[in-house]
């Protein structure tokens, strides 16, 4: 299973795609729509792309088969958009000129549903990203140094994480562009200065503590912008100057390899970046029953679906063991997953095969509720108890 990366490319104002195993380019992923200046970027609730135009002031919508404009996805009350996210159906996008803070939109229809206001004056958001393991919108601030969290539903903040920068923030960050959440929940963030000093630094996400500079991009040559952990639990950064993207070690921060070398595919001044869409859950098993009849074996097992180990739904699967499975040791296979909140709950049927020898489970997405209709076809694969979506 291959989620490939996808990366904004500024001077020819294109997103561009490389396979997320080799980093061969392969094919431009948006284009046209009077597309002037992609910074931003995320994948919609129906699997298309969503581009933040920083020139029209617009997030514009692509086809993400062929790469074709589809439409402008949303525009109300944005100036200067950069990073975006999409979270639980809803699209958070950053502006960074006035009115700046955070735009909030139906990720389904692009209705503009509120905003989050910084408490600095004139922070400059450049970046967004929603914490699952406590539901809090994060937002960071170019000109602060710093991020600020805020209640999801109320909009209300909770204060800066770390304080305000002046001009240098804590652990030496400065002029921040990106951040991520990494395997381990922590917060990374992109910036710094020049002498040695440009990379991605970690940050506790609760006290929001400097825990160490965890990638040093190593040369003056390669600012960091974007940054996304990839399906290998990697870092992946995105450098402007050289228009590469560089690849760190998890968990150590050791450079690994220059993962789309310089203007490799036509890339041009990159900004930010992501993974086509993945998801990954971990299965807490609560019951596991045999049952035998005249043609061998079903079992039936269930129990809970974690997500950055907070429990998001339910699974229930089952399993099939008959005499046209024997040769190959395995079991025909349909788990689907339930998800929290709803009646009835949004929810994603997965149908494949059991291997009794290695205890892997594999195959595609067959059905699914609206939230979820965008992976319908997707591939996926259980090792132990970690279950991934691609």
């Amino acid at each position: 299973m291959t989620a490939n990366l996808l990366v904004t490319s500024q001077f020819d104002k294109t997103v561009r795609e490389y396979n997320g195993t080799t980093g061969a380019f392969v094919k431009v992923a948006a284009s046209g729509g009077a597309l002037g200046d992609p910074l931003g970027l995320a994948l919609g609730l129906d699997g298309n792309l969503l581009v933040s135009d920083g020139q029209t002031n617009q997030v514009k919508q692509y086809d993400s088969t062929t790469g074709a404009f589809i439409n402008v996805f949303a525009s109300t009350n944005l100036a200067g958009p950069e990073g975006m996210t999409v979270y639980q159906g809803v699209l958070y996008v950053t502006n960074s000129n006035p009115p700046q803070g955070v735009q909030q939109f139906d990720a389904a229809t692009g209705v503009n549903t509120g905003n989050f206001v910084p408490s600095l004056v004139n922070a400059s958001p450049r970046d967004v990203k929603v914490n699952p393991a406590n539901n809090r919108i994060y937002v960071l601030y170019y000109n602060a140094a710093t991020v600020e969290t805020f209640d999801l539903t109320t909009k209300a903040s909770f204060g800066l994480l770390m304080p305000a920068g002046s001009p240098f923030g804590s652990g030496g960050l400065y002029t921040p562009s990106a951040m991520a959440f990494g395997p381990d929940g922590n917060l990374y963030i992109s910036g710094g200065t020049f002498g040695g000093n440009l990379g991605v630094r970690r940050y506790d996400p609760t006290t929001g503590a400097f825990i160490n500079f965890f990638a040093n991009t190593g040369s003056d040559l390669y600012v960091p912008f974007g940054i996304a952990f990839g399906p290998d639990d990697n870092l992946y950064v995105a450098t402007q100057n050289r228009a590469n993207v560089m690849r760190f070690n998890y968990p150590t921060g050791n450079f690994m390899d220059f993962f789309v070398p310089d203007g490799s595919g036509g890339l041009a001044i990159p900004f930010h970046l992501t993974f086509a869409p993945f998801l990954r859950y971990t299965l807490h098993q609560e019951c596991l029953n045999n049952i035998e009849d005249s043609g061998m074996r079903w079992q039936i097992e269930g129990g809970k679906v974690l997500e950055n180990g907070k429990h998001v739904a339910n699974y229930s699967s089952v399993k099939r063991v008959s005499c046209g499975t024997t040769e190959q040791n395995t079991a025909q296979l349909w788990m689907t997953l339930f998800f929290l909140g709803g009646k009835p709950p949004e929810n994603m049927t997965l149908h494949g095969a059991h291997d009794f020898d290695s205890g892997d489970e594999i195959g595609s997405i067959s059905a699914a509720s609206a939230a979820f209709s965008a992976h319908i076809g997707k591939q996926f694969k259980r090792v132990a108890n970690t279950l991934t979506i691609e």
